[in-house]
Formats: structure tokens, sequence, C-alpha cells
């Protein structure tokens, strides 16, 4: 049986990890269920056009993925190394965020709900946004490994689609009676990476 180099092994377990981590994006909907008071529901089309971007964008990267890990040469190592850090960090930061919200639960992203409550603890104590940040890691590893030009326009995409998304969650807080806490909270903390980008 012939051997398997240690860069396709690396690739192979890489590709794994970017399989899961976007599962475990798509279960990430069950930490989003409580609702905060009556709740008119999410607004559709924008709920419609993010789903549609999430699974036809989800299927393109696990495609990108497949063919790198079984019809391509092996990424260098050195990006290897960087992808599986960032994967890493991103499995990190996803687990740190849902142990931070479990005992909350929030209304899910889009829901035309009044904000009731404001975590600023754990992750949050840092970006405003750390499952988006989470997930735009796992999406960033997920191009780098596939190194397809059109998974780098996903990339893209995810990151305009996100930062709207948050955008609207902002807007329902200023218009909440949490607005000045939030004024307080936007201004120490940094969107997804650096400052309001």
């Amino acid at each position: 049986m012939a051997s398997i180099a240690p860069s396709q092994a690396l690739t192979y377990l890489s590709a794994l990890i970017s399989l899961y981590s976007t599962i475990s994006i798509f279960l990430t909907i069950r930490y989003f269920s409580k609702p905060s008071g009556p709740t008119p529901g999410p607004n559709l089309l924008h709920l419609a056009s993010f789903s549609t971007l999430t699974i036809l964008g989800n299927a393109t990267f696990m495609h990108g993925i497949y063919h790198r890990a079984f019809y391509s040469a092996p990424p260098t190592p050195s990006r290897l190394a960087f992808i599986l850090a960032l994967q890493a960090a991103s499995h990190a930061l996803w687990t740190w965020t849902i142990r931070t919200v479990s005992p909350n639960q929030f209304t899910r992203a889009m829901s035309r709900d009044t904000p009731k409550e404001l975590v600023t603890t754990g992750p949050y104590a840092y970006t405003r946004n750390p499952f988006y940040t989470a997930y735009l890691m796992t999406y960033a590893a997920t191009a780098l490994l596939s190194g397809r030009v059109v998974d780098y326009v996903l990339l893209s995409a995810f990151y305009v689609c996100y930062y709207l998304v948050s955008l609207g969650e902002e807007r329902k807080f200023m218009e909440s009676r949490l607005r000045g806490e939030y004024e307080r909270f936007k201004g120490s903390r940094v969107r997804f990476f650096v400052g309001d980008f």
C-alpha cells in the first residue's frame, strides 16, 4: 500500500477540520433561540438571501476542498501550518463564545426583536461579534486551503454579508433601552478583527 506524504496527510486533516467547522456553523443556530419579548419574526427577504449565500457558498467551499485534497498538490508546509493555526483559533473562539452565551441564548440574526440584554464577558470583551469572527476565520482558512479565486470571492461576499448583519444588530441595540450601554460597548471592542471593519 502506498504511503501518504506528511503534507498530504495534513491536507486531509485540514479538509476534515473545514468540513467539521462548516457543519458546526449550521449547528450554532441552536444557541440563538430564546425570544427576548414579543417579536414579529425575522426579515424573511434578508434571511432567504443570507441562507442562499450560506448554502451555495459552503457547497462551493466543500467542492474546492475536495478538489484540493484529492486532485491537487498539497499547499506548501508554511501555508498548511498557517491554515491549521487559523482553523484551531477559529474553533477555540467558536467554543469560547458558545460557552459564554449558553446560559443566556440570543434571538436569531435578522430577527426584528428588541434586545433585552448585552453580553460583555468572554470573547465579547474583545470583539462585538465573536461568532461572526469565528465564521470568517473558518471561511478564510477554507479559501486558503482550496486556493481558488472563486473561494476568495465567496470569502469577500461572506464578509460583506456578516458586516451588514452586524449593522442590523447594532441598530436594534441603538433603538433599545440598552443604547447607552451599547455605545460604551461598541467604543471599546472591534467589530470583527480590527477597528470597525
